[in-house]
């Protein structure tokens, strides 16, 4: 098993919202539990939490776009 060497910062920089990061993460990895086999061979290896953060790190994790701005907004 490989160690992750990602910081929160790595993670910011590629979406603003790191719980939003949390999320796209977290529905990937039970993607990845519920069909295994879309996995590439390179991380089937890995959990599937793991191999989650490094797809979402080599940009293969898609994730709606967030509109911090309006979602603060009041009505």
């Amino acid at each position: 098993m490989k160690k992750l060497n990602y910081d929160i910062d790595d993670i910011e920089k590629r979406i603003p919202s790191k719980y939003a990061a949390i999320i796209a993460i977290a529905s990937r990895a039970k993607q990845i539990l519920d069909n295994p086999g879309d996995l590439d061979d390179t991380l089937r290896k890995n959990k599937p939490v793991v191999a989650a953060i490094m797809e979402f790190m080599q940009d293969k994790v898609k994730y709606p776009e967030f509109n911090i701005t309006k979602i603060n907004e009041e009505d």
